[in-house]
């Protein structure tokens, strides 16, 4: 349950955040242009502390030794690029069809 809540949470706060337009100092840098539109990099930014502060650590579960910071962050970016990949599949299959 708490790997789901994990997931779950942690793709809302993806959507959240994206749905907010960056402050106008932010705005003229590039690279944090790109990284808040991109999913997959904001996600890793998004899990990374979320599996710190829910406790969830994909290395533990199975079965090699927690590393403080380095689990987090494997987590974090595992669960980002599943949730990514997960989300286009969704968009492909359920999009509707432009045809122009």
């Amino acid at each position: 349950m708490n790997w789901l809540v994990y997931v779950l949470a942690g793709k809302l706060l993806i959507y959240l955040g994206q749905q907010f337009p960056l402050p106008s100092f932010l705005e003229r840098n590039q690279k944090i242009k790109k990284w808040h539109e991109c999913d997959l990099c904001f996600g890793v930014w998004i899990y990374v502390p979320l599996a710190y502060f829910l406790g969830v650590d994909l290395l533990s579960a199975l079965g090699i030794t927690y590393i403080p910071f380095v689990s987090e962050s494997i987590t974090g970016g595992a669960i980002s690029f599943l949730v990514h990949i997960f989300s286009i599949g969704w968009k492909d299959k359920f999009a509707p069809d432009i045809v122009i």
